[in-house]
Formats: C-alpha cells, structure tokens, sequence
C-alpha cells in the first residue's frame, strides 16, 4: 500500500526466521519502518536482543515520509519492476504480442518460448508449449535449447522485467537468432482472451559440454565489454575476513540442485533469474559487497551485469567459479534467531479442542483451506491488540506457519499474561495426518485479513472479468513506476554500454 523505495518488506511475525539471511551484520545501520503504530519498536527489541547494535526506526512511521513530501511506491519488486521498463526503453528490446506469438505458434514457425521464472511461478500458469528457463540459464544452456540459429526466441515471464531481461541478455551475448521478449507476459496472453497452460513442468535438461564451453566464452566476452570485476579466491577471503565491517553477499547463482551438490561455505542461494528479478526477496543491506558464484563464469556474469546496470556498486564474480574450491553439500542452512525460552509442545492425539484455546498464527490463506473448528484466526504481529478477544479456556495451544512461528508466538502470548501455553509441533499437517477434523473459511477472525497482496494477484477460478482487472491494474501501475522512479530519485539505473 505504500513504502519508500529502497524498503524491504520483512513481516514482525517472521522477522526472526529471516533477519540473519537478509542482514548478516550485526552493525549494519538499520531502519525500521512501521505505520507508527508500536510495531517498528517491537522489531527493534527483536533485533537488538540478537545482538543488532545500530538500530533505528522511522519517526511517525510510513505517513512521516510521506508528509515530507517523498514518494511511496505501491507493489512488490518496484526497483526490479522499474529496471525491465529501464532495460526496454534504453535497449530497445524487442517485443511481440501474445495475438502475434498465438498467430506463428499456429502457422507452424520455427518458434521456441522461454520463460524466465522458476519452476513453482511456471507450473501456475504458462503460455502453452513454453520450456521453463529462469533468467541466466538461457544463455547457460543456448546452444542445447537453441541448435538452429533460425529459430525466433519468445522469452516471457508473469509480466515485464524477467522476460525483457532474459531476451536482452540474449540479445547482449550475441546470439544469431532472433529474439523478443513477449509483451505482458502471460498477463498479456490471458487480457488477449487466450487460455493459459496450468501444471506444466517442461524445463531444460542438464547443460552439454558444448553449452557450458560456449556459455563460458560468452560470460568472458561480456564481462570484458560491461566491465564486470572478476576476484580471486584469495580476495574472496579477504572480504570474508571484512565481513564485521562491510557487509559481504556471497550468492551461489546455479540452479537448487547444483548448489545442493556442493557449494561454497557460506554462500547462499539465489538463482540467477531470481537475483535480478526479485531482488527484495534477498537482499536488504544496499551498497553492500556481491560475490556472484557459479561453475563457468556465465550464469554469475549476466547476473552481474543487469545488478551494476540497477545500481548495485560492488559487485563482482568470482574468477574460475567454483573448480578447486573446496565445497559441502546440501540445501542452505536456515539461519534464524533461536527461540529465547522452552515452550511445551502437544501431540495431536492429546489435543482436544473443545478443552482448549485454540490461536492459530499461520497466514489468512492456509487457514481458510483448513483450521482446527473453534480456533482464533490472527497474526502474530497483532497479538497483543488481540488478548481481550481471546475466551481463555482450558491450555492455550498455538499453530503456525512453522514450528519456529509457533514458538515465536508461544513467547508473546506467555509474556502478555497467557502462563498455560503450548505450541502444536508441525501444526496443521501433524493434525491432519492424525486424522483430526478441519473446517474451512474465515471463521473467528481476530484482526482483518493484511497478510495478502489482494490487488496485485490473481488466483486460478477467479471470474474472468476479476483477472483481467487484478492484470490490467497491474499493467497500469508497472507502466508509471519509471517516471515514480525517477521523481524519486534515490537510485540512477546505468544506461548500456
């Protein structure tokens, strides 16, 4: 509903689970935005108890910056939004529209579509016969997906920047065929009256040696031109050993299975197509050091040039990738806050809701699809606006998200008076898996539903008249975030070289 541009969004419910990741020094200056309303100070307890030791929050809250006179920016993923109009309008990137795409798809023309998101974004909602590509895996695995260089390439996403950003990165590497970015993306298929596909999974095999060679010389030639810094290991030690000073990403930019295979210690893990779309999904700390990690150099250096082109300063890909770098194996390691206190914990089978007070903390959509019958539905953020709602009658057994959610919550409704309490390990899926009763819909709801971004999505079995407005106003807020962009002034976009 409105933040400052450069403003994350990390709810107070789950502010523990993700803070470390998103800000992994503690002497990082950090301000905490609320709608003056206690919550930033709540937060600033949170990250200060952690050991957070320049903290801050904004006075008079979101409305202070606006009285100002400085610009709030409506959505998600507003700088990223506003760099693929950046990118279409500096580059040029070529476009097609979705009647234009359906009119070769059905002439038979040597045609192949890309689509630049992951796979759980793909599998939703697709344009028919596309292959899932998420962003720099395009030009990873060229040559694979592309053998003739007749063939026109499609590169689509949801809407704009991922897809303008994967044709263009096509486009910059040099490739002989034709390429254009689809206009709208799927929204644009779906506003045409054309009929998404739903539950695909077509993607990109394993890369041949042939791509990754090609790929690698690509990635040279193009850190070479866009001047991106390529460092040795030993100066990656060397930020490592600054890291109480400076604040170092290190991002592992290959797809979950290869990171999974073995990855640097300490990276984390972004797809590249990810990095540069959903930045704010990653990274909160600005100005902070980026050491991009792939095998060949590709995948890292295409991420770094559109995070140089957005502003990022010091970015920079590390030289050789990972050959000869020792690795550890297995997914990224959650790094959250540990719990401060033991909470009990109840079994499904001891559960008896008629006996107990039931508050469930997970999000508005997962209760709605299923909930305890008789439990509160509220989120943890608003518990202590909540207490005099909640009939305490017998234990107070808490639900969450996640089990550290529920603990989390757990803490808050102990040290605002509650002293029987409990938290039900693996919440709603530990209850159904007892076979315990559900209901569903928005039933004894304590605060409104806040926790979805209602105007800026649209789900399947939506009316088709409500999908084409959710995509049109969304059409129309994309197109005016340049001009906010600019008037706001914070951040300068680098124009190509």
């Amino acid at each position: 509903q409105g933040h400052p541009l450069l403003a994350i969004t990390i709810p107070l419910s789950k502010l523990e689970l993700v803070i470390r990741r998103f800000v992994p020094r503690l002497s990082t200056r950090t301000v905490i935005l609320d709608d003056d309303d206690g919550m930033a100070a709540r937060a600033a307890d949170i990250m200060a108890a952690a050991g957070y030791s320049d903290l801050a929050t904004l006075a008079g809250g979101v409305a202070a910056w606006k009285a100002a006179g400085f610009e709030l920016f409506q959505g998600n993923y507003t700088r990223t939004n506003a760099f693929g109009l950046h990118i279409s309008e500096q580059y040029g990137t070529p476009e097609i529209t979705a009647v234009e795409l359906k009119a070769k798809t059905d002439a038979g023309d040597d045609l192949i579509v890309l689509d630049s998101r992951p796979m759980s974004e793909f599998s939703a909602v697709a344009l028919p016969g596309s292959i899932d590509v998420p962003g720099p895996e395009q030009v990873y695995r060229f040559i694979d997906l592309v053998p003739n260089p007749d063939t026109t390439i499609a590169v689509t996403c949801a809407g704009k920047a991922r897809g303008t950003m994967g044709a263009q990165a096509l486009i910059n590497a040099g490739v002989a065929n034709p390429v254009t970015a689809v206009q709208h993306g799927t929204m644009g298929w779906t506003l045409a009256g054309l009929t998404p596909e739903r539950g695909a999974s077509r993607k990109a095999g394993p890369a041949s040696d042939q791509a990754i060679q090609w790929s690698a010389r690509v990635g040279r030639a193009m850190a070479d031109q866009y001047g991106v810094p390529r460092i040795s290991p030993q100066t990656l030690d060397e930020w490592r050993a600054e890291a109480d000073v400076r604040t170092l990403y290190v991002i592992d930019v290959r797809t979950s299975e290869e990171y999974e295979s073995g990855h640097l210690q300490g990276a984390i893990w972004v797809p590249g197509g990810e990095l540069t779309g959903c930045t704010d999904d990653h990274l909160a700390t600005h100005n902070a050091r980026l050491c991009l990690i792939d095998d060949n150099e590709a995948r890292a250096t295409v991420s770094a040039v559109w995070m140089m082109q957005m502003g990022w300063r010091d970015v920079a890909v590390l030289a050789g990738g990972l050959g000869g770098q020792p690795l550890i194996t297995g997914p990224e390691p959650q790094v959250a806050l540990p719990p401060d206190e033991t909470i009990p914990t109840i079994a499904p089978h001891d559960l008896t809701p008629e006996a107990a007070t039931i508050v469930d903390v997970s999000g508005s959509s997962a209760y709605a699809l299923g909930h305890i019958p008789g439990a509160y539905w509220t989120l943890r953020s608003a518990l202590p606006d909540v207490m005099d709602s909640i009939s305490t009658s017998g234990p107070c057994v808490v639900i969450g998200a996640n089990d550290l959610v529920a603990q989390y919550a757990a803490i808050d409704l102990k040290r605002l008076g509650i002293r029987d309490v409990a938290y039900l390990p693996g919440g709603m899926d530990a209850w159904r898996g007892q076979g315990g009763s559900e209901v569903r819909g928005m039933e004894r709801t304590l605060i409104g539903i806040r926790d979805v971004f209602a105007d800026f999505s649209a789900k399947p079995g939506d009316r088709a008249e409500a999908v084409n407005a959710t995509y049109n106003n969304t059409i129309a807020w994309r197109e005016q975030l340049l001009d906010q962009f600019r008037r706001d002034g914070t951040v300068r976009f680098l124009n190509p070289i």
